[in-house]
């Protein structure tokens, strides 16, 4: 399990390793083009938080192993990042990325 750590609070997101490694990609690739966008995160008993992604906020990416890249669910969460909507997670699309056993959780601060 990974964490996301965004802006300057303690609490950290907790995500799977394999999707944060995805997240990572799609994240650091919009930052570095200056292109700021929402991610929403389920974070648990059908309540979602969104994030506004923007490169004066601290990110921080804490992962356990690295995982292969899946360069078709890279493309599928760079345009829904590049979309009005912005990288929302809680997506049918999305969800073999962030289902089966694979667990998505945020903490609040």
């Amino acid at each position: 399990m990974g964490y996301l750590t965004y802006g300057n609070t303690a609490a950290p997101i907790e995500v799977d390793d394999e999707l944060l490694s995805h997240l990572r990609l799609v994240i650091v690739t919009k930052l570095r083009r200056n292109e700021s966008f929402p991610l929403t995160l389920a974070i648990g008993d059908g309540v979602a938080e969104t994030l506004w992604v923007h490169a004066s906020i601290p990110l921080r990416f804490v992962m356990e192993e690295e995982v292969a890249i899946d360069r078709a669910l890279v493309v599928s969460m760079m345009n829904a990042a590049n979309s009005a909507g912005g990288l929302d997670l809680t997506r049918g699309e999305f969800a073999p990325a962030v289902g089966g056993s694979r667990r998505l959780h945020a903490m609040s601060a």
